[in-house]
């Protein structure tokens, strides 16, 4: 009797851990529950191309997410990624067509491009006291219309076939653009919650007036974060080109902001600055490609997909402010 006793007091005890760790982590239970939906509702939601094809198509995204975070902790916004993935792809393939550098040195280039205009972004937020919001609205029209006038509102084809291999290659049958996701969210979570900047950063978001009061060098805190935002975006240009060997001036980056920022909200982070992780960003992503997946499975029209992604950010953000 006592050990039937304790048993059930265990399996009480391990049901109470299980709500605490669910509800620790939102996010994550909502993926899995619309993973395990979408699994029973369509046959071929969950096979191992379509799990390849979701995984793929969130790895880009994913990466410029990944970077969006570390400004929406600070209560900003970027919303100047898709034209920075713009303009270095632009680097990218005019690097290799025009001065014929090799695909290594390309990727540099169009990185170092990302990170040089969110450094300006960061700069002028800082300094000039400029709002994120009007800073990088000013950037999204300076750096897609440069990209623009530079590829006469077309697309700059690549020269060279084997930079497709990071887009569309696999190894041991897991695509390749998962490896850098993965590298590049574990990297973040590090810098976030064992660095010094990290500790910066949420203080920033939560107090900026404390955060500056303890002596936290706060201009180039928002610096620092925006030029990891605009390197993550230079990342996502190296994705998007080795993906199609080609950028389209006029079309590549629409809509990746909001994209971005609605996966950052759904994966729990607070707009208002000093709060969310980097797995719940994450599972955001996940969730806003499969549920856009699953949209396209059942022959949803892709003009009306949009209905649902902003219904269900305008439930998020209610809840939010709801909770206070």
């Amino acid at each position: 009797m006592l050990i039937n006793k304790r048993r059930m007091q265990l399996t009480h005890l391990e049901r109470i851990h299980a709500i605490k760790w669910l509800a620790n982590y939102k996010s994550l239970a909502s993926m899995l529950i619309i993973f395990v939906i979408a699994s029973m509702t369509s046959h071929y939601f969950f096979t191992w191309e379509n799990m390849v094809n979701i995984v793929r198509q969130a790895s880009m995204i994913g990466i410029i997410a990944l970077g969006v975070h570390f400004v929406v902790l600070l209560g900003m916004f970027d919303l100047s990624v898709g034209s920075v993935l713009v303009i270095s792809g632009t680097v990218i393939m005019a690097s290799q067509n025009v001065f014929g550098t090799d695909i290594f040195l390309s990727m540099i280039l169009g990185v170092v491009t990302g990170c040089i205009v969110g450094f300006l972004n960061g700069f002028i937020i800082a300094y000039g006291r400029v709002p994120s919001f009007i800073t990088t609205i000013a950037a999204m029209f300076i750096f897609r219309s440069l990209a623009l006038w530079y590829g006469s509102g077309g697309a700059l084809n690549g020269n060279y076939i084997r930079y497709t291999e990071l887009g569309h290659g696999s190894t041991w049958g897991i695509p390749n653009l998962v490896f850098p996701l993965i590298v590049v969210a574990v990297s973040a979570h590090i810098i976030l919650t064992k660095t010094l900047l990290g500790r910066y950063i949420y203080a920033l978001g939560q107090n900026p007036m404390a955060a500056s009061l303890s002596g936290a060098p706060t201009r180039w805190i928002v610096i620092t974060a925006f030029a990891i935002s605009g390197t993550a975006a230079g990342m996502g240009a190296v994705f998007e080109t080795s993906r199609l060997n080609s950028i389209s001036t006029s079309t590549s980056g629409i809509f990746y902001e909001l994209d971005v920022m609605s996966a950052i909200v759904i994966g729990g982070s607070n707009l208002k600055g000093g709060k969310g992780s980097i797995l719940g960003t994450v599972c955001g992503v996940l969730m806003l490609t499969m549920i856009s997946n699953y949209m396209n499975l059942q022959n949803v029209s892709p003009y009306l997909q949009g209905i649902l992604k902003g219904i269900l950010v305008l439930v998020i953000l209610y809840r939010k402010s709801r909770k206070g």
